[in-house]
């Protein structure tokens, strides 16, 4: 499949739901905005110790433990906000018609973009081929380079370095770009370690022919298989 494809089918989600969240006007887009926003640091947050319980006591889920996890939290999450932040403000507030229409677009866009970088990674989880619909690895960044993973990826590193940054365990940012906070991926491989971990395909990182040493296993339950040894 061509890789523009892809891209192009991203592109449209993301217009899609943009469009649907521009029905709810400049608060509810904005509201939504930032509903999917915690929900996808709740999720990223509790994912992986949730992911090691399932796989340990559900052995036929193992190999899905990740993708479930990610997607479950974030779901529920996102409900839970939703009716929540509905029941807070359940009435539209009014704005000048050109900041009503260019906010609602924003965040409109905003959420879909997080939304659609949330869906990526969770596939990035689950077992399948090491290049996504034979097109997607590590360093691919869709759509059309715009690294919707990667930037997610990025935020909530600064968010657990930075914003709920913890001191209080041994495992540190070896980087030294958040002191001593432990951080979500202190190797910045997260990525490479999930291609890396799934089943499919022969696109190992680094090369074998590299000779160098692997890089560490996957999170919570990794995909069937494991990582390469």
């Amino acid at each position: 499949m061509p890789p523009w494809v892809i891209d192009v089918a991203m592109v449209v989600l993301i217009v899609g739901m943009t469009y649907a969240l521009m029905s709810e006007g400049l608060w509810g887009a904005a509201l939504m905005f930032f509903n999917v926003l915690f929900a996808g640091l709740i999720a990223f947050n509790f994912y992986e110790p949730l992911a090691a319980l399932l796989a340990q006591n559900v052995e036929a889920l193992s190999g899905f433990a990740d993708t479930l996890c990610l997607m479950a939290l974030f779901i529920v999450s996102v409900l839970v906000l939703r009716l929540t932040t509905e029941s807070l403000a359940p009435t539209m507030i009014r704005f000048p018609t050109p900041v009503y229409h260019l906010g609602r677009l924003v965040f409109g866009f905003l959420a879909s973009a997080v939304t659609m970088a949330i869906l990526l990674l969770a596939f990035e989880t689950a077992p399948v081929h090491k290049k996504i619909f034979g097109v997607i690895d590590y360093a691919y960044a869709p759509p059309f380079k715009w690294g919707l993973d990667h930037k997610w990826l990025a935020f909530f590193q600064f968010t657990t370095g930075k914003v709920f940054a913890d001191y209080s365990a041994e495992q540190r940012d070896p980087a030294g770009e958040y002191y001593n906070a432990k951080v979500f991926d202190p190797r910045g491989e997260w990525l490479i370690v999930h291609q890396n971990a799934r089943p499919y395909g022969t696109d190992i990182v680094p090369e074998p022919s590299t000779g160098a040493a692997g890089v560490g296993g996957a999170g919570g339950g990794s995909p069937a298989g494991g990582p390469p040894s």
